[in-house]
């Protein structure tokens, strides 16, 4: 990633944070941005020992300050070539009451949702695709959830934005590509981030019952690492004829069984798998 020019929203915690370390562990001149400025110069302090990041407060989802943060980005750092979509209303989901069944959530909650899911990730994109059209070259990466794909009752709204980030990857992809100019997702599942400041003191296992499987056994809470690497490999050449793809990282959280009464674990076996297979 020498030379690249990379901008992570929401990069002062979480996925964001370790998306920026791995991204300058590789090269890149990475630029952070985020509402909290105490924040986002605490994450400046700790990157710092890892390569050339700068921290520009801004709200992703305000055209002014957008507007403002690549002009800025592009008088210290040069265009941008890499483009990291990776905030979001995480802060406003855990309120649990702003989200809910679509039917009962207000219009202002869901007008802010919206901003804050799917404008949020439009806004730096436009910006973005000007330096990346002059350069012909590119890499944007929109960071989706499990929730585009399968049901989460009570996060109706977000569940609605994320859908149209993964169309809204699709539709740069097949408008940009051949300009050399690419746009990918990454479905994230569960992953064990404490927004206050890193991960959880554990990956919050599911109990599994070994007896009676009623229920598909979720794995284990992933790392924001694990997104963040997935995130190197979109970006940078390495991923270079990859475009439009949503790659999930999650676990296998989605290809878990819908029948699980009828798909046994193989450990739940005994020996009936050596006396299928003749041994």
């Amino acid at each position: 990633m020498d030379g690249e020019v990379a901008v992570v929203t929401g990069g002062t915690a979480g996925i964001g944070f370790e998306t920026a370390r791995v991204l300058l562990s590789a090269g890149a001149r990475v630029v952070v941005c985020g509402r909290n400025p105490e924040r986002g110069r605490h994450a400046v302090e700790q990157l710092r020992t890892v390569g050339d990041v700068l921290f520009i407060p801004a709200d992703v989802s305000d055209e002014n300050s957008v507007s403002g943060l690549f002009a800025e980005v592009r008088s210290r750092c040069g265009p941008v070539s890499v483009l990291v979509n990776n905030a979001g209303p995480t802060d406003l989901l855990h309120s649990r009451d702003v989200d809910g069944p679509l039917g009962a959530v207000r219009p202002t909650a869901f007008a802010t949702l919206m901003e804050r899911t799917v404008t949020s990730s439009y806004l730096p994109t436009r910006e973005a695709l000007t330096d990346m059209l002059g350069a012909r070259a590119g890499s944007i990466v929109m960071i989706s959830s499990m929730a585009a794909a399968q049901a989460m009752p009570g996060f109706d709204t977000y569940a609605t934005g994320k859908g149209a980030i993964e169309s809204m990857t699709r539709a740069i992809a097949g408008s940009y590509g051949h300009l050399n100019i690419r746009c990918n997702a990454i479905r994230v599942g569960r992953i064990a981030v404490d927004h206050g400041g890193g991960l959880r003191a554990a990956a919050d296992p599911v109990e599994e019952d070994h007896e009676a499987w009623r229920g598909p056994v979720l794995p284990k809470a992933g790392a924001p690492e694990d997104v963040a690497h997935a995130v190197l490999y979109l970006s940078s050449a390495a991923g270079r004829y990859v475009n439009g793809v949503v790659l999930p990282v999650d676990g296998g959280v989605g290809s878990r069984s819908l029948m699980p009464w009828q798909t046994p674990r193989p450990e739940m076996l005994d020996g009936r798998v050596a006396a299928l297979r003749g041994d």
